[in-house]
């Protein structure tokens, strides 16, 4: 019988997530084929395509709880372990259950564990503090249990060394490198619409900064300026968090809210879109700048490490101090008027491919060193 891998994500159910893992997916069982098999532990098998080599099992209660996290990592899947006998136990979930397997690996992307807000932003969803907390708790503990630790970018690479001190040669970075959206019909140039769209695609926590976006909205107003719209991809009421932001501003700002919106519909609002505002203080990708980026928009973007390495390559992009709210009112209102100012390329920041790899790379690696492992047993 071929080895199993079992590759756990069963509380992702929406927006990049589950766009990073489909493509983690997809590039394991084209690499896998005829080498082994692949079990993935999902919250929906509905979200994934049919891949040949792959069995999906669903978690639709995977989201009810912590304590359902904890019930599944600490008991459930090491009972599963035991029953299956995977030789690869993969999480796509930042910490690894203590199961038995002969290898472990994790992929860690979420932005809060490295976060430094102002504590007046943590107050607005103290949730997310405890969050952070209870991440750095557990990931902790079990980071150092793994076989390999992959992340985005080259920079969290680096953060992760310098925290947890791990082995250089067992922490590499998979980039999201795959366009997510077709690349045709790049807008090359730019026809001055009667109203400019700015696009949001982001969840309304408080890291993603919808407060610089709003503020710079109502400077804009306050002046006169009103042929502009912002489009939110959440609901004005999708929390608490949104709906306090939202009466601290007047109800007239020209800010669409769509709503949680489905990839067609989300590629849809791409295409409509004449920028992308992109104001998040923390990141382990930054899927939208891609996205925007493989469609040619321009994109005004807080100037952070990980956007920098995220659009290292790309020409049309303004970079802004996140919380500088005067800076992005101006730098919309020169894209309204017509006036798109890009900065100058520089050298790139991303780093050179030293321990960077694909996921097929990555597990055909592991197979040679699974094999070998095997011939010297023999």
């Amino acid at each position: 019988m071929q080895p199993l891998i079992v590759v756990s994500a069963e509380r992702f159910f929406r927006g990049g997530t589950v766009k990073a893992v489909r493509l983690c997916l997809q590039e394991l069982a084209v690499a896998a084929a005829g080498s082994c098999r692949i079990r993935a532990l999902v919250y929906r098998q509905d979200d994934y395509p049919a891949l040949p080599g792959v069995e999906y099992l669903s978690f639709p209660r995977a989201r009810t709880g912590w304590w359902r996290r904890l019930y599944y990592e600490y008991w459930l899947f090491p009972r599963l372990a035991r029953r299956w006998k995977p030789v690869l136990w993969l999480s796509l979930q930042d910490s690894t259950p203590p199961v038995c397997s002969r290898f472990r690996a994790v992929y860690f992307h979420h932005p809060l564990v490295f976060a430094r807000l102002p504590w007046r932003m943590w107050l607005k969803q103290p949730g997310l503090l405890m969050l952070k907390w209870l991440y750095q708790l557990v990931y902790l503990r079990n980071i150092r249990f793994n076989d390999w630790v992959f992340v985005q970018q080259h920079q969290l690479r680096e953060q992760l060394l310098r925290r947890y001190a791990l082995n250089p040669h067992r922490v590499w970075v998979i980039p999201l490198v795959k366009p997510l959206f077709t690349e045709t019909d790049k807008k090359e140039t730019h026809p001055q619409p009667a109203v400019f769209r700015f696009f949001f695609p982001a969840y309304p926590y408080v890291y993603k900064n919808h407060l610089v976006l709003l503020a710079a909205a109502s400077r804009l107003v306050q002046q006169g300026i009103r042929n502009f719209e912002i489009v939110c991809t959440y609901d004005e009421n999708q929390n608490a968090y949104i709906r306090k932001l939202r009466q601290g501003f007047p109800a007239d700002l020209p800010i669409r809210f769509t709503g949680y919106l489905q990839t067609h519909a989300l590629e849809a609002w791409y295409h409509r879109a004449d920028a992308l505002v992109f104001p998040s203080l923390c990141e382990t990708w930054g899927l939208p700048l891609s996205e925007a980026a493989a469609l040619g928009l321009p994109i005004l973007a807080a100037d952070l490490p990980y956007a920098r390495e995220t659009l290292s390559d790309y020409r049309k992009v303004c970079w802004l101090p996140p919380l500088d709210v005067e800076a992005w009112a101006k730098a919309m209102e020169s894209m309204i008027r017509g006036n798109f100012s890009f900065a100058e390329r520089t050298e790139k920041l991303k780093q050179p491919s030293a321990f960077e790899l694909s996921w097929a790379q990555w597990l055909q690696l592991w197979l040679h060193q699974l094999q070998s492992e095997v011939k010297h047993a023999e």
